[in-house]
C-alpha cells in the first residue's frame, strides 16, 4: 500500500512591502535520522494494532495525544504496514486597530487585562520589549521542553498583533494587556507536524497535567493557530473527516469553552486549508485596509470572518525589531485578540456566545449574509464588545 503524502502550508511575508510566497512541499527538514541507510519516516497510528505492529518492526514512539500516536519508522515498515504518515505543517500579518475599531475599545479601558490566548506557532521572543510583559510561559512540542523560544519570527509576529504593548505605536495589539500562552508547535525552520498541533490543543485547555479542571489549567479564551495546508489538501466545504484526531481536539476545545481561531489559508480560491476546514473551528480570512478580500484569502463554506491581513505591521524577533507580513496568519490573531476584548467585558459568556457576538457584528461585505470570501463579514471589535445577547 502505499503511503499518503504529508500536507503542507504557505507562509506568505512582505517585508519592506516587497511580497514573498514560500510554499514547500519537502517530505523532510533534511534531519531524519538514517537506520540502515533508510530514512526515517514520521507516522501517525489510531489503533492499537497499529502501534504493536509498528514498535514489532523497530519504530519508536515520538508523541502521544489522547488516541493518536506518532511513530517514526523506516520507509520500509511505513510501506508494508501502510501506516499514514504525520501531516508535516509550515508557518503562514496602528491601523489594523482602528479598521477593526479596537482602538475606540482600548480607548475605553478595555485593553484584555486579565484575559489570555494561547498561540501556537513557531514560539515567543519574551525578551522582546513589546512582548515580554504579556508572557505567560509555555511548552516547546518541537524540542520537548518548556522553553517555547522564537527562533523563526513568525509566532513572534502573531503574538505582537494580540498583545504588543504599543512601544511603537503601529505595533499595539489588539489587547495588549492580554497575557499569552506560546505553544511552540512548529521549529525555527517554520516546519511542524499536524499530531503536536494536536497534543498541543489538549494541552492549551487542560494544563501541563492533562486533566481538565485542576488547578493548573491556563483558563485561555482562545487558541490562535496560524498555520494551515496548501493545495490540493484545501476544501470548498467542510473537512471533519479527514484527520478526526485534530477534528476532536478542536471540538473538544470548543466544547470546554475555548474558542479555536484558525487562519483560512493562503490559496485564494482553492478553498480553504485544514484545520481551518473543520466545522468546529472559528476561520478567519483576510481583507486589505480598504475591506477587499485578500487575493491569497482561503475561501469555502468553513470561512466565518475576516479581518485585516494586508502589510501588518508588528513585532519580530530581536531587540525591538518589527516587521510587514501579509497572510490569514496576520488577520487569525486580530480576532483571537478582539475575543479577549469581549470576554473582559462579558466574562461569562460561553465559546457560543462569543462567536455569536463576533458573527452578528461582523460588517457584512459581499453578497448579503454569510458568504464564502467574507464569512459573516469584517469583525467590528466595538460592535462585538458592545453586543449584549
Amino acid at each position: 500500500m502505499k503511503s499518503r503524502p504529508f500536507f503542507v502550508v504557505s507562509l506568505v511575508v512582505i517585508l519592506l512591502l516587497t511580497s514573498v510566497a514560500l510554499v514547500s512541499s519537502a517530505r523532510d527538514d533534511g534531519k531524519n535520522k538514517r537506520d540502515n541507510g533508510e530514512d526515517k519516516i514520521r507516522v501517525v497510528a489510531h489503533t492499537d494494532k497499529e502501534v504493536s505492529d509498528a514498535l514489532a518492526n523497530g519504530c519508536k514512539v515520538v508523541r502521544e495525544a489522547r488516541g493518536l500516536k506518532a511513530l517514526t519508522c523506516s520507509q520500509t515498515v511505513v510501506s508494508s504496514l501502510g501506516l499514514q504518515e504525520d501531516i508535516k505543517v509550515f508557518a503562514m500579518d496602528s491601523n489594523a486597530n482602528k479598521q477593526i475599531r479596537a482602538d475606540v475599545v482600548q480607548s475605553s479601558g478595555n485593553n484584555g487585562q486579565g484575559r489570555k490566548v494561547v498561540i501556537l506557532d513557531t514560539g515567543y521572543d519574551y525578551n522582546h520589549p513589546e512582548l515580554s510583559s504579556s508572557y505567560l510561559g509555555g511548552k516547546d512540542f518541537v524540542n520537548d521542553d518548556d522553553d517555547p523560544f522564537d527562533g523563526n519570527g513568525h509566532g513572534s509576529h502573531i503574538a505582537g498583533i494580540i498583545t504588543a504593548d504599543g512601544i511603537d505605536p503601529k505595533a499595539k495589539g489588539v489587547a495588549p494587556a492580554a497575557g499569552i500562552i506560546s505553544g511552540k508547535v512548529l521549529s525555527d525552520s517554520g516546519a511542524g507536524y499536524f499530531s503536536d498541533v494536536v497534543a498541543a490543543i489538549y494541552w492549551a485547555v487542560d494544563g501541563p497535567d492533562g486533566t481538565f479542571g485542576t488547578g493548573d489549567d491556563f483558563g485561555a479564551d482562545a487558541i490562535s493557530i496560524s498555520l494551515g495546508t496548501a493545495p490540493p489538501y484545501t476544501y470548498k466545504g467542510f473537512c471533519d473527516g479527514v484527520l478526526p484526531s485534530l477534528t476532536d481536539a478542536i471540538k473538544y476545545a470548543k466544547d470546554k469553552g475555548v474558542l479555536v481561531v484558525v487562519a483560512s489559508g493562503n490559496s485564494g480560491g482553492a478553498g480553504a486549508s485544514i484545520p481551518g476546514c473543520i466545522s468546529y473551528s472559528t476561520t478567519i480570512g483576510a481583507v486589505d485596509s480598504r475591506n477587499r478580500i485578500a487575493s491569497f484569502s482561503g475561501t469555502g463554506n468553513s470561512v466565518d470572518l475576516t479581518a485585516p491581513g494586508v502589510n501588518i505591521y508588528s513585532s519580530w524577533i530581536g531587540n525591538s525589531s518589527y516587521a510587514i507580513l501579509s497572510g490569514t496568519s496576520m488577520s487569525t490573531p486580530m480576532v483571537s485578540g478582539v475575543v479577549a476584548l469581549i470576554k473582559l467585558a462579558h466574562p461569562s459568556y460561553t465559546a457560543a456566545q462569543v462567536e455569536n457576538a463576533l458573527f452578528k457584528t461582523a460588517k457584512d461585505l459581499g453578497k448579503k449574509g454569510k458568504d464564502t470570501s467574507y464569512g459573516w463579514g469584517r469583525v467590528d471589535a466595538y460592535s462585538a464588545v458592545s453586543f449584549v445577547l
